[in-house]
This record gives C-alpha cells, sequence and structure tokens, in this order.
C-alpha cells in the first residue's frame, strides 16, 4: 500500500508539473535541458555528409523514449544528416522554431519529424503547425504512436512503424496503432505492424516501452531518413538545377 501511495503522488506530482508548464515546453523536468535545435542549421549542418533537418521526439513529457536519443545520434553520426533528439514537452518550441528559421532561410534543406508514442502523436500536429505557415515536411516517421490525429497535406511522405496488441489495444495508452492521412492522393503513407508484418527480424519481444530502442527498428528508420536526405554534393547540384529551372519549390 506504500508503495501504491509513493507511486501514485509522483504520478500527481509529475503531472503538476507538466500542466504547470502548460505541456508546451516551459517545464524542464527531464533534466537534460532544452534541445540544442541550432546544431541543424547554418555553419554546424554544412559539416555532414548529407543535407537535412532532423527531429526525434521523445514520448510523454520528454521522460520517456530515451532511445530516441540514441536514434538521432545514429542519424547525425552514421547516416549524416544533422539531427537532435527534443523532449515531447518541447513540441511547442520546436513548431514555433521551425517557423522562424524557415522565415530566415535556414530551413531549405529536406525536413523530417520523427517521434515515439506520444511523441509521435505531436509531431503530426507539430506538421499541421507548419502547414499553416506554409512549410512542407519531407518524411514524417512515426513510431508506435497512440492517438494520432490525420497527417495534414503538406507533409510528402509518412512512413510509420507501430506494434498491435489486439486484447489491449482499445486502451488509448501504452499502444502502437496505423496513421492516417487527410488525403492519401497527396501523401504517400506506409503503415507497417511488426505483430504481422516479415520485416527480417524477431519481433516477439518488441513492447510500446521498448520499440524505439530496437537496433532493427532504427535500421528501418533511418534507410528511410536516407532516401530523403541525398548526399550534400548531390543535394548541391539539384539546387543548381532548380535556380537554373527558376523553380524555388515549397521549402
Amino acid at each position: 500500500m506504500y508503495t501504491v501511495k509513493v507511486i501514485s503522488a509522483v504520478v500527481v506530482l509529475v503531472l503538476m508539473m507538466a500542466l504547470g508548464g502548460g505541456l508546451g515546453g516551459c517545464t524542464d523536468i527531464t533534466g537534460r535541458g532544452p534541445a540544442p535545435l541550432e546544431r541543424t542549421v547554418g555553419t554546424e549542418a554544412q559539416w555532414h555528409l548529407r543535407a537535412g533537418h532532423v527531429y526525434c521526439m521523445r514520448g510523454w513529457l520528454g521522460i520517456f523514449s530515451t532511445g530516441m536519443d540514441v536514434l538521432a545520434d545514429k542519424i547525425d553520426k552514421n547516416v549524416g544528416a544533422p539531427s537532435v533528439s527534443v523532449a515531447d514537452e518541447e513540441w511547442l518550441r520546436l513548431r514555433e522554431w521551425l517557423v522562424k528559421e524557415k522565415n530566415k532561410g535556414q530551413i531549405h534543406e529536406p525536413l523530417v519529424l520523427l517521434g515515439h508514442s506520444w511523441g509521435a502523436d505531436d509531431q503530426i500536429r507539430v506538421a499541421k503547425y507548419l502547414k499553416d505557415a506554409g512549410i512542407t515536411v519531407d518524411l514524417l516517421v512515426l513510431i508506435d504512436p497512440v492517438t494520432p490525429p490525420p497527417v495534414p497535406t503538406n507533409v510528402k511522405r509518412v512512413y510509420c512503424v507501430y506494434k498491435s496488441h489486439p486484447t489491449t489495444d482499445w486502451v488509448p495508452f501504452w499502444r502502437g496503432v496505423p496513421v492516417t492521412v487527410e488525403n492519401p492522393r497527396v501523401t504517400p503513407l506506409v503503415n507497417i505492424d511488426l505483430r504481422t508484418a516479415d520485416v527480417g527480424f524477431d519481433t516477439t519481444q518488441v513492447t510500446h516501452i521498448n520499440i524505439e530502442k530496437s537496433d532493427p527498428v532504427h535500421d528501418m528508420v533511418m534507410k528511410e531518413i536516407e532516401k530523403t536526405c541525398p548526399l550534400r554534393s548531390a543535394w548541391k547540384q539539384e539546387s543548381v538545377g532548380r535556380a537554373g529551372q527558376g523553380d524555388k519549390g515549397t521549402r
């Protein structure tokens, strides 16, 4: 009984802290401070092998989904695309920052939003905000989204990896579900259920709390990012071609 009371008190405290910050990035309960978003733009980003801006969002309140930190580091160093991990509580900060940097001319390479659990849900909300600002999202990667809204039409492509649990998926938390898009003719969508799909590795031990830590899942995600974030040398050539044709594109 004492243990239950302690756990309950901790949960209430966390909720109070979150609500006190408006769930919008004002309260930091992760202990790691604001994500260094500026690392993905400007001079520092130009040293990366691939062109792009990649933002990997943790799950609820930013205190879960630590595998997203590892994945962001892999994308940054192994894939070679500028990438940072962002706490879910920072989703409002991220969307405002992206609009500001876009208006400054700093967001001009492929934009990738990636999230796990409620962080996946909130990345869809970030994409919706960017749509209202006239900004395109080149790739949206979702890992075990929980209560995802439809993906807006400014997203060029959606890649969702989840694992269904038919007996418990009626509960709207600690689950993974497929996503939908507002217009399938505009936004190509891939939903991969690790429970039923043949993905080349054993998925029996994959759960909602470890799916974002899975190396094979990381590999699946990184392959998709490589498709979207070209080598910087190729991106520069494409940019020259677009400029020559007078096509400024949507970025």
